[in-house]
């Protein structure tokens, strides 16, 4: 069992990317209320409100990608970056805090704590060059580029279980060997960014280290599962990361407003014991980064569930499931394509 410390952004709630917007500032609330309601001494929260160094930011984004949002700050209403990424006055500090507090889950993770870096504005769609998707910095690729350039960590595995594909992650570590990204996300063909397809294996000497598993329409754990046993867990054994950060999105869930996956309540908690699993082979530190999740509702119950396992002692969750035709047949060519760098 380990502790879950989360911790937010001050500036968390005042980040807006406009009224009816689904990245909104209630995310945080019901998280923090249900934060709040806790008595388990496995969960603590604290607010920060430290802002990250330009220079850590430019460690991944351009000068003209910081410079574009910080232009948002002083102005009136929204400043739009493109049809569904805004700021305001409030988001170029609240983005810097959310990298500080990305910064700070893995560099005080450890056996006993894991950070959960809850915060506002997201990040995994941030490319080096623009925001997009709801995202300004991205956060979980800035804080394991600093691990590595600051020699924290020589090898970092990150997991990806948004329902959208974390295009700005994989393309900024795309040439990197040393850090190896994992993604279970909705087919391109239905979903936003519209790429991540199965065959996007990383470049150069990187390739090899994006394994992709993209899913069809209502795919459940059943599904989720087969990528772990078969694609995830071989592959990052072999690795031997000295880290794991996961990009925690919760819109994968069955009833999000703008999800087309279908896992269930319980479906976080089979996530959260694999994360848990693959930690304690390898006895190594983990941290956790908020990205999706718009059902309001709901949202409480799926981060409960997907910490359930870390901080009691649980087994994984048995289910009636079956993973679809389409998950099997798109594992099977990822083993294909990947068997030139991996035992599969």
């Amino acid at each position: 069992m380990v502790k879950i410390k989360f911790i937010s952004n001050s500036l968390s709630k005042k980040h807006s990317c406009g009224m009816f917007h689904p990245e909104s500032a209630q995310r945080i609330e019901v998280i923090e209320e249900w934060l709040h309601s806790q008595k388990d001494d496995q969960i603590s929260y604290e607010i920060l409100d430290q802002s990250a160094s330009k220079e850590d930011i430019l460690v991944t984004h351009s000068l003209d990608h910081y410079s574009l949002i910080k232009r948002s700050q002083g102005q009136t209403g929204h400043f739009y970056f493109d049809g569904d990424t805004a700021a305001n006055n409030y988001t170029f500090e609240a983005a810097r805090q959310a990298v500080s507090v990305g910064k700070k889950a893995i560099w005080e993770s450890d056996s006993n704590t894991s950070i959960f870096a809850l915060v506002r504005p997201p990040g995994h769609h941030a490319t080096r060059a623009s925001p997009g998707g709801f995202c300004i910095f991205n956060n979980i690729a800035i804080a394991t580029e600093l691990a590595l350039v600051q020699k924290k960590f020589q090898r970092i595995a990150i997991i990806d279980f948004d329902q959208h594909f974390g295009n700005g992650t994989a393309y900024i570590h795309e040439k990197n060997p040393n850090i190896l990204y994992f993604s279970t996300h909705a087919d391109p063909r239905i979903s936003y960014p519209g790429c991540g397809f199965v065959d996007e294996i990383g470049i150069e000497e990187g390739r090899g280290y994006n394994v992709l598993v993209p899913l069809g329409y209502r795919a459940s754990e059943a599904d989720l599962q087969i990528a772990f046993e078969e694609l995830i867990q071989p592959i990052i054994f072999q690795f031997k990361p000295q880290f794991l950060a996961i990009s925690a999105g919760f819109d994968a869930y069955e009833r999000d407003p703008i999800g087309v996956l279908g896992v269930t309540v319980d479906g976080f908690s089979v996530i959260g014991t694999y994360i848990k699993q693959i930690a304690s082979e390898l006895k190594i530190p983990f941290a956790h980064f908020l990205e999706g999740g718009y059902n309001i509702q709901s949202l409480p119950d799926l981060v409960s569930s997907y910490i359930a396992p870390f901080i009691q002692d649980q087994e994984k969750r048995s289910h009636s499931l079956e993973p679809s035709d389409q998950t099997i047949a798109t594992v099977n060519r990822s083993k294909g394509l990947l068997n030139d760098y991996w035992q599969l």
